[in-house]
């Protein structure tokens, strides 16, 4: 009735009250508010060659214009630094042992050989030229499913992601040691989406969704998604962050450099303003842990939360890489008193999940395993080690040709547990992804004045 009498004096101003009266016609009943439909393809993984080749924002000879090059990227992520040394002082960790959490990453020196040297030499010897970075973008990702919120307060809006394959010296994929496949060499610039408060949250929500109001692709989607990028990877997106960067972190996920497969991680340091090697988030020391009694005692006893996934694996428990495999069991120390679930993959090689005698609760196992970066990308997930990959089919070095492979985690698959077989599972993180953002939209309401999302938001994963 409110509403009612508000619209009625609104025309009375108008003069609109004087026009001439409608013929009465059957009750009407309220229109519900249209609800916004985010498309996966345009709004949360985008993958579209006329966007990731983009003729000028990927360009990194456009100069500032080139918004979603390897090189502006990590200009503006360099801050004052030189950003040759700044990207060279990175790559050269894979050089040596890398000691984080008493665990040990160890060198893979092939990087100079596969990567730093050719990039050199096509640089003219002496520094890193970035207009010939080795790097070819496969995917721009919207990540508001990572936004941590409590009441009316905002830590972050998430994440906003690039995913970038390595080239080798031809320009084409750099290949992995068991094979040519899709490409071994994958790294995610992770930058954080800076808010403070619900209204910061909505509008990044907003900033997503309205592309699509463009056709993929297009001018216009273009520009659009380049205006959202630029949010959070210009300099000084983050001024109390250093560099000013907002760049959470960067994941290396490769199996061209050494053996077995392996995820990195890095972020910039507070106090040398360069890249430095973090240990892998959720993720403990494999060789270490698994198939011990340790880790059934360790999930026995943080059950609880891991069903109902409030619990997370502490960062002084992570290790200083993930390794993903394939492995031998002679890998392990003491292989013949480990007790994890043994896959076969191709002789001599294994898969070895997640996994020890004594775990009381598979579901609380698979929570656990599913939250790490080697579970994620492997065994719990039917992934094949990467989940955004170079097209199996591509035409480099002109061109993609196709998009990314996704892996059917992201796009829906069903698969059986590793350990426990007789137990299935449905994977579509993008269909979970698309919910969620229609429902943070949804809580502010069909004109954005409502009052948000209530509670709590931490999500404990990092896939």
């Amino acid at each position: 009735m409110k509403q009612t009498l508000l619209l009625a004096a609104a025309l009375a101003l108008t003069g609109a009250s004087h026009a001439a009266p409608k013929p009465a016609g059957p009750p009407v009943t309220a229109t519900p508010a249209i609800r916004t439909v985010i498309r996966p393809e345009s709004q949360l993984l985008i993958t579209d060659l006329r966007v990731v080749e983009d003729p000028v924002r990927t360009n990194p000879r456009n100069g500032p214009r080139a918004a979603w090059s390897f090189r502006h990227l990590i200009e503006n992520m360099a801050g004052r630094q030189d950003p040759s040394r700044f990207v060279l002082d990175w790559l050269a960790h894979w050089e040596s042992d890398k000691t984080l959490n008493g665990s040990v990453a160890p060198a893979r020196p092939s990087i100079r050989e596969l990567v730093i040297e050719p990039w050199l030499r096509a640089s003219g010897g002496r520094r890193l030229d970035l207009d010939k970075a080795p790097f070819k973008l496969l995917a721009i990702v919207n990540r508001m499913d990572l936004h941590v919120r409590d009441g009316n307060s905002v830590t972050t809006a998430g994440e906003g992601r690039f995913v970038f394959g390595v080239l080798g010296a031809d320009g084409l994929p750099l290949p992995s040691l068991a094979g040519t496949g899709e490409g071994a060499f994958v790294v995610i610039l992770e930058y954080g989406l800076p808010a403070t408060d619900l209204r910061q949250l909505r509008d990044w929500a907003n900033l997503w969704a309205g592309l699509g109001a463009h056709p993929l692709g297009s001018p216009a989607y273009n520009a659009a998604l380049e205006n959202v990028t630029r949010r959070f990877t210009d300099r000084g997106a983050a001024p109390t962050r250093p560099n000013g960067s907002s760049l959470n972190q960067i994941r290396s996920n490769e199996l061209a450099l050494g053996f077995p497969w392996e995820l990195r991680e890095f972020v910039i340091d507070a106090t040398t303003r360069r890249l430095r090697q973090e240990p892998v988030a959720l993720t403990p020391d494999m060789l270490t842990l698994n198939g011990t009694p340790d880790l059934a005692e360790y999930v026995n006893a943080h059950a609880a939360g891991l069903l109902s996934e409030t619990f997370s694996v502490p960062r002084g428990a992570s290790a200083a890489s993930a390794l993903s495999g394939p492995f031998q069991v002679s890998d392990f120390e003491d292989a013949e008193d480990r007790t994890f679930t043994v896959l076969p993959f191709f002789e001599p090689f294994v898969d070895v999940p997640w996994s020890a005698a004594g775990i009381r609760d598979n579901e609380a196992r698979h929570s656990f395993a599913l939250n790490t970066c080697n579970g994620c990308h492997r065994a719990e997930t039917g992934a094949a080690f990467l989940q955004i990959g170079f097209p199996v089919d591509h035409s480099l070095p002109r061109s993609l040709g196709k998009p990314a492979s996704l892996a059917g985690f992201l796009t829906g698959t069903t698969l059986p547990d590793p350990v426990v077989p007789s137990t299935t599972r449905t994977f579509n993180d993008l269909q979970r992804r698309k919910v969620e953002l229609e429902e943070l939209i949804a809580s502010f309401g069909a004109n954005g004045a409502g009052p948000g999302p209530r509670g709590r938001h931490v999500p404990n994963f990092v896939h």
